[in-house]
């Protein structure tokens, strides 16, 4: 299981993937799949909100990453 990691460093180990943070006028901030059009929200109040293992599990399911993306 991935330790927490704070939401700016988890935009940058998705950016390669075509997974990008996406924070409209919206409720929740999410990340998109450019081509796939998949997203998975997330709650976050500014880019060092810490994003807990259990929505780093959800986001390597969502998205078929690697198991050790997170490291």
């Amino acid at each position: 299981m991935p330790k927490a990691l704070e939401l700016r460093k988890v935009m940058k180990l998705l950016a390669p993937y075509d997974i990008h943070y996406a924070a409209k006028k919206g409720r929740h901030p999410k990340f998109v799949h450019k081509e796939t059009g998949q997203s998975y929200p997330v709650k976050a109040h500014g880019k060092k909100t810490m994003i807990l293992p259990y929505a780093l599990n959800d986001l390597i399911d969502k998205f078929n990453l690697p198991a050790d993306i997170f490291g």
